[in-house]
């Protein structure tokens, strides 16, 4: 078996591997990032495969915990105190750095590992939908990307077409963009011609059509003709790009929803209010099916970014929001509790308290998913669907209790 200790930050892991002899293998420091990620399972995984390799930190959560565990990874969790009292042991002067840390973590690792608990990776269904979602995220933020290059090529070279149709990335525009990628183009169409496109294309609004027909006769902001020119090149690429990412991402849509009807959670992890086809699954992939993997509620709603930092020193003390944290979990716990609150009465209620408090929109959500998350996790014990009804009386009996 071989040891790794890391010393973490937000920013940075500093690990530190050797095997059963105490001889040092690797070392090094690396980001908190896919790539500095990659870049020191590269090392580890020179001397050994993931299942031989255990791996020390002391914390439960971040970014990177669960990377580690789906990657396989035996991963301990250990007692910051332990570790401080074992470095007193190891090092009377009381040196301390980054490096030291790293080597201390290891090695204490490789004397206690037989008698600490190691967190428990998730089933390999969850794993699968986790993959899917973290990957269908990626799509989306690509997407984005290219339709905000869009939008600005268009804005500037082609400005008469943003008003032709209704959206910027229905297949309809973005065929109409591959066939007339110039705003001369446009313009020289013929109300006869521009109703023959379009039914050849079986646009599904011909109602707009006099609309659309009007608009070609409006005077267009004059963009010269050799940049409209140089621009379709790009234009035609941004197009081409999008219906490929719109494709993939349908298709990675149907292999969540195969994968979750699959699995025992998928009927209360539907019931939520506001879940839908997209976060249910996210939902349940960041939740796990392991019931050991949140002892305490507040282990998953640091790992989720719904909690925030408390900085004391002294007399001064400051909340402020949590970076350090699973970025994919906190982002499916934000959009799920904005759209709980359009369906639910309470979580809006909820949502509009803390905007009275003084809450911006974004706090007041994170707020209201710190809440859920309670409720999540509750549900995910008993396996029971989602019922209001069942949430009302929790919370008359909380204030009566309150009350008294």
């Amino acid at each position: 078996m071989l040891f790794v200790g890391i010393d973490w930050s937000d920013k940075t892991l500093d690990y530190y591997l050797h095997d059963h002899n105490d001889e040092v293998l690797a070392q090094g420091k690396v980001e908190v990032s896919v790539k500095g990620l990659t870049e020191m399972f590269v090392n580890l995984d020179k001397h050994g495969r993931p299942e031989e390799i255990s791996i020390a930190a002391e914390t439960s959560h971040g970014s990177w915990i669960q990377t580690l565990l789906d990657r396989g990874y035996t991963l301990y969790p250990v007692n910051s105190n332990s570790v401080n009292e074992f470095r007193k042991a190891m090092n009377s002067q009381g040196d301390k750095t980054d490096k030291i840390d790293r080597r201390v973590i290891a090695k204490f690792l490789s004397t206690f590992h037989k008698k600490l608990t190691p967190l428990n990776p998730d089933d390999n269904d969850i794993v699968t939908l986790r993959t899917f979602c973290q990957h269908r995220l990626r799509l989306i933020e690509e997407h984005t990307a290219k339709i905000n290059e869009l939008l600005c090529t268009l804005k500037t070279h082609y400005p008469a077409v943003l008003e032709l149709f209704g959206s910027l990335d229905s297949h309809i525009t973005l065929e109409f963009l591959k066939d007339h990628p110039t705003q001369i183009q446009m313009l020289d169409l013929s109300e006869k011609k521009l109703k023959k496109w379009l039914q050849d294309h079986s646009y599904p609004s011909m109602r707009r059509f006099e609309e659309m027909a009007e608009i070609l006769k409006q005077p267009a902001l004059q963009v010269a003709e050799h940049l409209q020119k140089a621009n379709v090149p790009l234009i035609c690429y941004l197009a081409r790009s999008l219906q490929s990412l719109s494709r993939e991402i349908k298709e990675w849509d149907d292999n969540i929803k195969i994968s979750l009807d699959k699995m025992p959670e998928s009927d209360w992890i539907r019931s939520l209010p506001g879940a839908g086809n997209v976060l249910a699954p996210a939902l349940l992939a960041c939740l796990g099916r392991d019931p050991k993997r949140f002892d305490k509620v507040s282990k998953a709603q640091a790992l989720m970014g719904t909690a925030p930092v408390t900085m004391q020193s002294g007399k001064s003390s400051q909340v402020r929001f949590r970076y350090g944290c699973w970025k994919f979990a906190r982002r499916t716990m934000h959009l799920f509790a904005d759209q709980s609150r359009r369906q639910c009465d309470w979580a809006q209620a909820f949502y509009e308290k803390q905007r009275q408090i003084g809450h911006k929109h974004h706090e007041a959500l994170r707020s209201l998913a710190h809440k859920w998350l309670k409720i999540l996790l509750a549900m995910k014990r008993t396996g029971s669907h989602y019922n209001e009804s069942v949430f009302h009386e929790s919370r008359s009996r909380y204030l009566l209790n309150q009350q008294a």
